[in-house]
């Protein structure tokens, strides 16, 4: 193809030929031309800076200039004067305004009365006020799409972080893939079973699925075979979900597995129970799955960097629950996408048995601890992204009790290497 950038032509000025024509078509068409400027910052190609690299003379660019009534000779490329009058059919009143100070541009509420059209997203990085270049204008466009039917609700379920409550919650509301809402014979034709999926698929897939199902999961035993930032968690037609879970807790979840190995946990030695905290194959579970390189095997020896890529992956998703008020997050979450759940109960302040208790051996407790100390890091973090506070309804249950020894899910104590005991937060 040949390049349009950079090629001289006669501007508009000259080929009307008459200034105060020129003026005055200028004047009666100001808003369309702000409008017009304002959309080169979200056009996909930035068309002045590729005539800037091939045009000795940028700023020639064929800018249309405006002569307001006092004489003073501006160009297009600044806003307009709003104290001008306007004798147009349309007033200025008529069009968002576009604030020359701050650069932003006011736009309306996405999600309200829904309309038939799709809302595709658009994403571009050449300018910082790009409307959609923003994690929350993201999640409106997928919530209003989702209520619409055009984008499907996913959710990243690592194993043992309330998958089954969760499908079973969803069940109820409309049609989930048959096992266990992974997959199943009912799975259609045209969609691959594989996942994760790459980032030029997600589009194609959830709208796809989104004709069948208005939920599906993805369970993560396995380390996924390709990363999970390749896909693209910024899709219009995908709302992301994931559970969060204490991970010592996650630890003690246990199944077949783990029983064949280190025995009923009420049985254990303290010969298994050590065998159980020196086994690799949980360490840093969420963070050996949710990162690129499989960081969090690296344990205790984990690194900073390491954890920063689970919270990069972790704030692209659309909505974090704790699994510590499941019910609370599920019912938080219906209302958010438009839908009414069954009456559940509430998790929340459910007393149970700390793990520390369960373990019954402070030395094998605080090994697991230090062992797992970044999963740990990046769940205390993630709950201040979560839908629902567990915390706050915690203490309105307790009466603010300040030592919170029967709340489940209670917070692990971390003895750094150093041997100072502090609390993980």
């Amino acid at each position: 193809l040949n390049k349009d950038s950079g090629k001289t032509q006669v501007s508009a000025r000259e080929r009307i030929g008459d200034d105060e024509l020129y003026e005055f078509i200028l004047r009666r068409n100001q808003r369309d031309f702000e409008l017009y400027e304002w959309s080169k910052g979200l056009s996909l190609v930035n068309c002045s800076a590729l005539e800037d690299e091939n045009s000795d003379s940028a700023g020639n660019g064929g800018g249309h200039e405006f002569v307001d009534e006092n004489g003073t000779d501006d160009d297009i490329f600044t806003s307009f004067n709003e104290t001008h009058d306007f004798d147009d059919e349309f007033s200025a009143e008529d069009y968002s305004v576009y604030n020359n100070e701050t650069g932003s541009k006011e736009t309306p509420d996405l999600v309200g009365e829904k309309s038939s059209q799709d809302i595709i997203l658009v994403t571009n990085n050449n300018t910082d006020n790009n409307r959609f270049n923003n994690h929350e204008d993201v999640r409106l466009l997928q919530i209003e799409n989702y209520k619409k039917g055009n984008a499907l609700l996913l959710n990243i379920h690592i194993t043992h972080h309330a998958g089954t409550t969760f499908c079973a919650a969803m069940k109820q509301i409309g049609n989930t893939p048959s096992n266990a809402c992974n997959g199943g014979d009912d799975w259609p034709e045209t969609v691959p079973r594989h996942r994760p999926w790459e980032y030029d698929e997600t589009d194609r897939n959830a709208i796809e699925l989104r004709k069948v199902y208005h939920f599906i999961s993805w369970e993560f035993g396995i380390i996924p075979p390709i990363p999970l930032e390749n896909v693209n968690w910024e899709s219009p037609h995908l709302v992301s979900v994931i559970v969060m879970k204490d991970p010592i807790d996650r630890r003690l979840s246990g199944d077949g597995t783990i029983l064949k190995m280190f025995g009923k946990e009420k049985y254990r030695s303290e010969e298994q129970w050590w065998e159980f905290a020196e086994y690799d194959g949980s360490i840093n579970f969420m963070l050996t799955r949710l990162t690129p390189d499989h960081c969090g095997e690296d344990g205790e020896n984990a690194t900073d960097t390491c954890l920063e890529q689970g919270k990069d992956l972790l704030r692209r998703f659309t909505y974090i629950l704790d699994v510590r008020c499941i019910d609370e997050g599920l019912e938080a979450l219906a209302g958010e996408l438009g839908f009414s759940l069954p009456a559940v109960g509430k998790s929340s302040g459910k007393t149970s048995v700390t793990a520390r208790e369960r373990i019954g051996n402070d030395d094998i407790y605080d090994f697991i601890v230090e062992r797992n100390r970044r999963d740990l890091e990046l769940y205390e973090w993630s709950k201040s992204l979560s839908l629902v506070n567990c915390s706050a309804l915690e203490e309105e249950l307790f009466d603010d009790d300040d030592d919170n020894n029967d709340i489940i899910n209670n917070d692990d104590d971390f003895n750094d290497s150093a041997g100072n005991d502090g609390n993980v937060l």
